[in-house]
């Protein structure tokens, strides 16, 4: 464009465009978004829907200014959400919300929603901008997969349940010296019966999870005791290699001590099974003021820097011929991570490559056992 043409047409320009204000020209754009979007004040309450958003409520903007909205949340949602919307007006961070909204013919459809803190030029906090997008159709396929994985699961048991009896039963009639060589085969039958079931287990508990109703067997329980009796058990299980425990704590804590044990477990048949080629497995106890801590070192494969951060992550399996040679499916750090978040701690992990892994459990000491000074 022509220097001389660009500057004679800049004060109709500079006209035009202060004609209509930033908020101004982000309302006529999202008006012609295809998704739902809205805006908050500094008070959380709405000040502007767009056009998407009153399609899909089939509500009129007047009605849902304000709180107006929240009326078509779904009445089971609501109290989750408000949870979520006060932590982001007190933090001023981005958060995100996925719950049922009422569409424009009654019925509810899941949405994920997105919101973004605003702030002025001088950097004060000016409220939430945000939108939703329709995810319900995936929401249906995963309690679909979810159904069948608990119906499967269930299917398997009973004749593996069945299965499990009689192979005891065999193992107690060819238990004697003579019959060596059949008890030796049924035993080996024993421990694929109970693999199985882990894997079995491990499912239901996936399902669980996903589904929010994993529940706890609370009480206050010696971390420590805990330990012990898990590493004593795990000797036994895992014959290939040495468990030295060391450490000392004295702070309880509140929880489910099965659930642990299954977190702290799996963290010890990992060190194994990553560490073939090596016959150690260092466990060290320790705590602070806040937490106690149990981690569980091998000497084995190691991992990546790069997959570290998703090792926790679902059915994530690291890449590589080496690491394709361990059985797996991909869900049980995953599972021990999210039995350590519902107890309010967590598992993280350190490693380097072809020398060393460390997991580390950390959950909170309870209150009633931390000693003031």
């Amino acid at each position: 464009m022509d220097i001389k043409l660009l500057e004679k047409r800049k004060p109709a320009i500079e006209k035009l465009s202060s004609k209509f204000s930033v908020e101004t020209q982000f309302k006529l754009m999202a008006d012609y978004a295809p998704m739902p979007m809205w805006v908050t004040d500094i008070y959380d309450q709405s000040t502007f829907f767009n056009q998407a958003w009153l399609e899909f409520t089939g509500r009129g903007i007047e009605e849902e200014y304000g709180k107006g909205w929240m009326e078509g949340i779904h009445p089971d949602d609501l109290n989750k959400c408000l949870k979520i919307y006060d932590a982001a007006t007190q933090t001023h961070k981005r958060y995100t919300a996925e719950y049922r909204l009422r569409r424009y013919d009654g019925q509810y459809r899941w949405v994920l929603e997105n919101g973004v803190p605003q702030f002025t030029s001088e950097h004060v906090f000016d409220g939430f901008c945000g939108s939703c997008v329709d995810v319900h159709n995936i929401k249906e396929i995963e309690h679909r997969k979810d159904q069948f994985i608990v119906a499967a699961s269930h299917e398997l048991k009973t004749p593996l349940t069945s299965l499990n009896i009689y192979l005891h039963l065999l193992s107690g009639i060819f238990g004697s010296g003579s019959q060596e060589k059949f008890n030796h085969y049924i035993s080996g039958a024993i421990d694929q019966v109970d693999k199985i079931n882990g894997l079995i287990n491990h499912l239901l508990d996936l399902s669980k999870i996903q589904s929010g109703s994993l529940e706890l067997e609370c009480s206050v329980f010696s971390f420590q005791a805990l330990v012990k009796s898990i590493v004593k058990k795990m000797r036994v299980i895992i014959p290939s290699h040495e468990i030295i425990l060391n450490g000392k704590i004295s702070g309880k804590v509140k929880g489910d001590p099965e659930r642990i044990s299954q977190a702290f477990e799996n963290l010890l048949s990992n060190a194994a099974k990553y560490s073939k080629e090596q016959d150690k497995i260092i466990v060290e106890l320790y705590e602070d003021t806040k937490n106690v801590k149990v981690s569980v070192t091998d000497f084995g494969i190691g991992i990546a820097k790069e997959h570290l951060s998703k090792i926790f992550e679902r059915f994530y399996k690291i890449p590589g011929k080496k690491e394709e040679t361990f059985p797996g499916m991909g869900i049980g750090l995953y599972l021990s991570q999210q039995i350590a978040k519902k107890h309010g701690g967590k598992i993280e992990a350190e490693s380097e490559k072809n020398k060393e892994t460390k997991f580390t459990l950390k959950i909170p000491i309870h209150k009633s056992s931390v000693k003031h000074k």
